[in-house]
């Protein structure tokens, strides 16, 4: 939820500075906003693993529920920093009025890299539960990365026009 504050904020002044035509603070709002929330996602991953061992117990006496919860930590970390990307980005994109090429992002994110790594990593793999979620940073990461591309490519100088 810290991620989405700080998306929805990042948003509100892109789409600020948009409207004014100032694509250098439009930029300059984008990436400190995700330098905030990488910083976000640092100190989250540093109580998470800081923690490792004993957040399961908060939720359940059962050594079952522990060992999952242990397994799970490292797709949870990594999966932190992909999805402080693409919450970014996706928001700066809104905060330009760029939001049609989003659903194509989105879909191939999710549907055509994330949603086969699961299978190939939880099933061909035999990686259970542990392998189906490794598929999340790779969808979340990916669609950061094309929506970074995507915001890139539509402040670019040869985009502007003056």
């Amino acid at each position: 939820m810290m991620f989405y504050g700080m998306g929805a904020a990042v948003a509100v002044r892109v789409s600020n500075f948009n409207g004014r035509g100032d694509v250098v603070n439009v930029r300059r709002t984008t990436y400190a906003g995700f330098h905030v929330i990488l910083a976000m996602a640092v100190v989250l991953s540093l109580l998470i693993f800081s923690l490792w061992h004993s957040l399961g117990g908060w939720f359940s006496d059962d050594p079952e529920v522990t060992t999952s919860v242990v397994t799970l930590m490292i797709p949870l970390l990594l999966y932190q920093f992909g999805d402080g990307m693409q919450i970014n980005f996706a928001n700066a994109l809104r905060g330009i009025s760029d939001v049609t090429p989003m659903m194509i992002i989105a879909f191939v994110s999710y549907f055509v890299i994330s949603l086969p790594a699961g299978y190939f990593f939880g099933f061909v793999l035999h990686g259970g539960i542990f392998g189906v979620w490794m598929a999340f940073p790779f969808g979340l990461t990916s669609a950061g990365i094309m929506l970074w591309l995507r915001f890139r490519y539509k402040t670019s100088d040869r985009r502007i026009k003056r």
